[in-house]
This record gives C-alpha cells, sequence and structure tokens, in this order.
C-alpha cells in the first residue's frame, strides 16, 4: 500500500498483449500481483491493459489477489482472474481517487497533453467501463477502494455509478469510497451475489438493486438506496 521509504512510480504501464500469472499449478492458492503508482502523486497513472491470473490451483485452494492501485487508473480491455474451482475465489482491488464506473472505456477521462509520454493532467477522474467489472465479477470477488482528499489534490475520493452492473454467481462486489457512492446505474445479482456499500462520506445510490443478492452497508456515512 505504498508505505515504507522505497520510492514509488509515477506512471506503471502492462501492454494489452502481456501476461502476468501467479496461479498455483496443482494444490495450493493463487498468488498476488500489483502494479502500483503513487496513489497520492496526482500525476501518477497505472494502465493495465493485459491479462492477471491469480488462480487457484485447479486440484484445490483459493484463489490470490490483483491489485491496481494509481491515483488515476486505465483498464481498457483488462482480464483479471482469481478464480478457484475447488476452493474460495480471491480479489481484484482497484484503487484509485475519483472514479466513474460507466458505459465509456476505461480511462477516457484523461487529457493526454503529450501524446507518447503518459503524461495526463492532474484534474481527470478515473473512468471504468462496467463490462470490465462485470466480465472480471465472473472470475472473482471485485473491490474498488478510494482515496480521499489531501496532498493529492481537490478529489473527495468519490465513487460515481452511471452503468449497470450485473453478475450471476455467489461474487461480493464492495464499493469502499472515502468519499460517498452516488448513481443511477442498475445493480442485477442473479446468482446470489453480494454488494456491499462501504463509505465514509454521504452516498445516494437511485439505481434498481434486483435479483437474489445482499446488499450490506458498512461505514460511518450515511447510505440512501432507491428512486
Amino acid at each position: 500500500q505504498g508505505s515504507g521509504t522505497l520510492r514509488q512510480a509515477t506512471t506503471v504501464a502492462m501492454s494489452a498483449d502481456s501476461v502476468i500469472d501467479a496461479s498455483a499449478t496443482d494444490n495450493g492458492n493463487g498468488g498476488k500481483v500489483v502494479l502500483w503508482s503513487d496513489v497520492h502523486n496526482a500525476d501518477s497513472v497505472t494502465r493495465a491493459n493485459g491479462s492477471i491470473k491469480a488462480e487457484a490451483g485447479p486440484n484445490g485452494g483459493d484463489g490470490g489477489r490483483v491489485e491496481t492501485s494509481g491515483h488515476h487508473l486505465n483498464v481498457d480491455g483488462i482480464q483479471v482472474s482469481t478464480q478457484s474451482a475447488k476452493g474460495n475465489a480471491g480479489e481484484w482491488l482497484l484503487d484509485p481517487y475519483d472514479i466513474t464506473i460507466g458505459s465509456s472505456a476505461s480511462g477516457t477521462a484523461f487529457a493526454d497533453t503529450n501524446p507518447g509520454d503518459d503524461s495526463y493532467t492532474a484534474a481527470a477522474t478515473s473512468s471504468i467501463n462496467v463490462a470490465v467489472i462485470n466480465t472480471a465479477l465472473g472470475n472473482g470477488n471485485v473491490t474498488i477502494s478510494t482515496g480521499a482528499v489531501g496532498s493529492a489534490g481537490t478529489d473527495a475520493g468519490n465513487i460515481t455509478l452511471t452503468g449497470n452492473l450485473s453478475w450471476a454467481n455467489t461474487k461480493t462486489l464492495t464499493l469502499s469510497a472515502a468519499g460517498g457512492v452516488t448513481g443511477s446505474g442498475n445493480i442485477a445479482m442473479t446468482g446470489g451475489g453480494k454488494i456491499i456499500f462501504d463509505q465514509a462520506g454521504t452516498s445516494a445510490h437511485t439505481g434498481v438493486i434486483s435479483g437474489t443478492g445482499s446488499v450490506t452497508k458498512r461505514g460511518i456515512g450515511t447510505l440512501s438506496i432507491g428512486k
């Protein structure tokens, strides 16, 4: 999580044709993969566009953990799997500051000021395509956790849901906001899944939540659900 004195990168890039595989090969837990740029630096960006696996072994074990962190995230076309055939699924953690989950392609909020050198404006909010999250929930649990305002700029750590989330299994989606969770995107859990709202600030989700899953509220903030 960026602790210690080790110098942190401001740009981390994983190309679309790259593969990182920390999966167990027989009976064991999946490993841990972290792509990290300095989340407290308003100019930092993590771009992860390839395939990352931290799956359990085919003969037993739990899924591992994948983390993609940066003040801004771009995960266009990423494929993440922490699944387990005979144990518990693992987790993919996305850890930016303000973030919108919608129909736009990931990273489209970035304003590239100098093409080719990954230089972005600090004011840009990360944008994650809802299809990326829906696909990832088919292969493991997903947590989106935002940072708060501070030395990194003016971001409040808000999560905005404008696209429609949908998954048909028992996986868990956790929206953990230093600010609040807002938006009108629908959430459909047709296989007994779970969504957790964990916010420090005030949240008001106006979309439809449906299916056979469950909703859990955590955090000190106020959560309002409904039209």
